[in-house]
């Protein structure tokens, strides 16, 4: 067995081969770059990873690596300082690390304390701050009107929660004079972004907590030609207090745009809208809200045209109806989707949608999907009756949560890759279909608020005749047949 000292020798080594790999690749986006690490980190025993089905995968570090890293980060001075209002040490010279975190106390911590916003700090205290994070109380807004930013030019990350202060126009102003900065979190209620947005050209995240207001993106949004990441509440693209369109040039696109999500971002018909995420054709994931709109036909739900989105791996939509029934999904009279997916689409998420046999036969003919959740669904007459050429080949996880849904047919080559099933509040259905007994892939069936369907025979069916093991959970994963 090899000694401590020659584990950490060859760690070492294993981390300066993945460097020399990585140094030698072509340009690549950041996620790619990423990737490659980790993947090579995971072959190499140096990163143990778990992925449990249906949950997003996740990393531990082996410990010799942990202690390696410590070492080197140390070294490094990579660690964030923590500053708080009991700290009666705090001050200029206190802000030499690259990264500080402050939890703001407004009873303990006086604005004469709290000198990283004066503006004449000391410049040494700030020349080397490239992480700036705040959080804690509410400022209160005669204090607030007296932060500065404009002094910490060489941060690359800036997060001010919501909860310690809302951000306002003039301190917002200071913000897009950082032109290094990469990452930005704030919490703002304006209604739209300044012009001098445009000054962040380096900008690659921006997350925007603005809950109680709606942030306009555009035109300002096209001056962030690197932004990668762009995550709000409450948005839009256009202006709609403004009868006059926003006119945007034929070919201007976000080239580098690879997450928009948007809860609250609304879509509804109209021309501008019609195929308005062509201006992001790297999108990876994508998150918005669609307002009940019809096409040119009464019969036909609008839904935006993804299908050019070729990078798209994950789609998350919230349908809006104007009438809706005490559950929550809509009360639709309208139920024809004229849906347009990519077909790399490996994770769909729709929640409030009323579909129909033929709507989910769409999906069900997406090639790539892997993991498929319906949430608040009414399927028209309780019915999904898959034909044949509907194979859902790679779907690895399907979870149904409170679907109206009464009868479920499908063939024996419906969903051949399936691994777990999760069923929730799904009152209507009396029986889970005994062809999931069939599916060799099945692991594992969880029901929660089902309980017409804990007296389900598949466990035994799969287990004495299939001649395999299936879970059958209940909620907190609490086995319910031994």
């Amino acid at each position: 067995m090899l000694s401590l000292p020659c584990k950490i020798s060859k760690g070492q080594r294993n981390i300066q081969r993945l460097v020399e790999n990585v140094e030698q690749t072509e340009m690549k986006s950041l996620e790619e770059v990423m990737e490659i690490y980790l993947d090579n980190l995971i072959s190499s025993s140096l990163v143990i990873s778990f992925n449990d089905i249906g949950d997003d995968p996740t990393c531990q570090l082996h410990d010799l690596v942990h202690d390696f890293c410590l070492i080197k980060a140390k070294e490094e001075k990579l660690f964030e300082q923590q500053i708080s209002s009991s700290d009666p040490s705090f001050s200029s010279s206190d802000l030499m690390p690259r990264m500080v975190n402050i939890s703001y106390n407004k009873e303990q911590f006086g604005l004469n304390n709290f000198i990283l916003f004066i503006s004449k700090m000391k410049k040494h205290s700030c020349k080397s701050l490239c992480s700036l994070e705040i959080t804690g109380d509410e400022m209160e807004d005669r204090l607030s009107d007296s932060c500065h930013l404009r002094d910490l030019r060489l941060l690359r990350v800036l997060i001010l929660f919501h909860s310690f202060m809302m951000v306002k126009d003039s301190l917002l102003n200071e913000i897009c004079m950082l032109n290094h900065l990469r990452f930005l979190r704030i919490g703002t209620e304006v209604k739209s972004l300044p012009s001098s947005f445009s000054n962040l050209w380096n900008l690659e995240t921006l997350l925007v907590d603005n809950k109680l207001s709606t942030l306009v993106l555009l035109p300002r949004i096209w001056a962030i030609v690197k932004l990668r990441v762009l995550c709000t509440h409450a948005c839009s693209f256009f202006d709609l207090d403004i009868d006059e369109p926003i006119l945007i040039v034929e070919d201007l696109k976000l080239e580098n745009l690879r997450i928009c999500e948007c809860c609250a971002l609304m879509l509804s018909y109209s021309k501008e809208t019609e195929d308005f995420f062509i201006r992001f054709p790297n999108l990876q994931r994508l998150v918005f809200d669609l307002k009940e709109s019809w096409d040119y036909s009464p019969e036909l739900y609008w839904f935006p045209n993804l299908d050019f989105l070729h990078e798209l791996e994950t789609l998350e939509v919230v349908f809006e109806s104007s009438i809706t029934n005490d559950n929550g999904p809509s009360a639709a009279t309208n139920w024809t989707w004229d849906f347009h997916f990519p077909s790399n689409l490996k994770i769909l998420s729709l929640l409030n949608f009323p579909l129909t046999s033929d709507s989910l036969s769409i999906i069900a003919r997406l090639p790539n999907l892997e993991h498929l959740f319906l949430t608040r669904t009414i399927i028209k007459w309780g019915e999904w009756n898959m034909r044949e050429e509907d194979t859902l080949e790679n779907l690895k996880f399907l979870m149904l949560d409170n679907v109206t849904l009464a009868k479920w047919e499908f063939g024996e080559e419906s969903f051949p890759m399936l691994e777990k099933l999760q069923l929730w509040g799904c009152h209507m259905l009396e029986e889970i279909p005994s062809n999931f007994g069939d599916i060799g892939s099945l692991k594992i069936i969880q029901l929660v608020e089902s309980p017409q369907l804990e007296n389900s025979e598949i466990k035994e069916y799969v287990e004495d005749i299939m001649g395999w093991d299936l879970e059958v959970l209940g909620p907190n994963n609490i086995t319910l047949f031994k």
